[in-house]
């Protein structure tokens, strides 16, 4: 057995780097999360090989010595190995609606949203629109629970740390849930508890961590000079060491929430929406999706069952056209469809995945 899991282990890293918790100004400052996708081959021997699949927002750099870089995604080639398992990027975003964050609790949407800052800002397109989808889901359920700001300690443990994708930790008997330290911080609480670059973290207190977001608001929520246990798994086992808890000595951020009408459905019926939630095009969702003006309606949710679904329609799809008729906004595509009678069978141009396609939608009295 070696010391030390990147010695033989090999894991994608999907999201949410950051040096510090909840907005430490010595730690980076609050925003400057870095958004990667990272993958650590298994070679012969003591090397390892990292590969930095998405771009990186902040300035943030590769995260191994042994390493080469690329711009997008890709994958390390290793002689006798099976090949490389490539990062899902797409998954990111498409998981971004609404759904997601109904059953949160307010202060998990509120750590959310506070990652929104390092999608955004990455150079990545994917995680751009990532970061954009998120910011008008997460908005619209926190809109939909009257939420406000938690009065939160917001300690921190001074740690770089990453969402761990389930696949590629599979494919090493890792744990499938929780969130990878890439590195901790000089004289942090981290690295005086003695956790390493690899290790996964996946309790808190005895409290399972599914990702960087339940990671972050266990952190934020542990009072100031208290100490946390932590669950961690090294080279194939299970350990478990006290962490304290420091003060960031910030005041709590601003959210980055959506405009309310960005984030809620039309003021209209329900069967000229057809089952949709419309929300606004912003210019910076435009440009992450490649759309050459903010024009358009942003699907922001989905009735299942509704015309909407039937035909195919997806939250985060943008509709540019109904029957040859262009959409500027979400009004025209009440409009538009409040003139057509039940049972006539619409085309809907959406812009998907970098591209227009047309899906066939019969509309519904509702």
């Amino acid at each position: 057995m070696v010391g030390h899991p990147t010695k033989s282990a090999c894991y994608l890293l999907l999201a949410f780097s950051m040096l510090g918790l909840s907005g430490c100004a010595s730690d980076g400052g609050l925003g400057e999360l870095a958004v990667v996708a990272a993958m650590v081959a298994p070679i012969p021997g003591d090397a390892s090989a990292l590969l930095t699949t998405a771009a990186v927002a902040g300035g943030a750099v590769a995260l191994a010595s042994v390493s080469s870089t690329e711009s997008t995604p890709g994958a390390v080639p290793v002689p006798g190995q099976a090949a490389p398992y490539k990062p899902d990027l797409q998954m990111l975003v498409t998981r971004e609606t609404p759904e997601r964050y109904r059953p949160r609790s307010c202060e998990y949407i509120e750590m959310a949203l506070i990652e929104v800052p390092g999608y955004v800002g990455s150079s990545e397109p994917l995680l751009q629109q990532a970061g954009e989808a998120r910011k008008v889901a997460a908005s619209q359920v926190w809109y939909e629970k009257g939420c406000t700001q938690a009065n939160l300690p917001r300690g921190i443990i001074g740690v770089h740390m990453d969402t761990v994708d389930a696949v590629s930790a599979a494919r090493i008997s890792a744990p499938t849930t929780g969130v990878l330290i890439d590195r901790t911080g000089p004289g942090s609480s981290a690295q005086n508890a003695g956790l390493l670059s690899g290790d996964i973290v996946v309790a808190v207190n005895d409290q399972p961590i599914a990702d960087s977001v339940d990671f972050r608001l266990a952190i934020a929520k542990a009072p100031i000079s208290s100490s946390i246990n932590l669950k961690y798994w090294r080279a194939h086992n299970f350990y478990t060491v006290p962490v304290l808890i420091a003060s960031s000595g910030n005041p709590p951020p601003l959210l980055p929430l959506a405009a309310r009408g960005s984030a809620t459905p039309l003021k209209a019926t329900s069967a000229s929406l057809q089952g949709m939630s419309l929300g606004v095009v912003t210019p910076s969702y435009a440009k992450a999706v490649g759309l050459a003006s903010a024009k358009g309606a942003w699907v922001t949710d989905t009735v299942k069952g509704s015309a909407a679904d039937r035909a195919g329609i997806k939250p985060l799809d943008v509709i540019v056209e109904v029957s040859g008729q262009e959409v500027a906004s979400a009004q025209d595509v009440a409009d538009i469809s409040s003139r057509m009678r039940a049972g006539y069978k619409a085309t809907v141009s959406v812009w998907r995945n970098q591209a227009k396609r047309d899906v066939q939608m019969v509309l519904r009295n509702e």
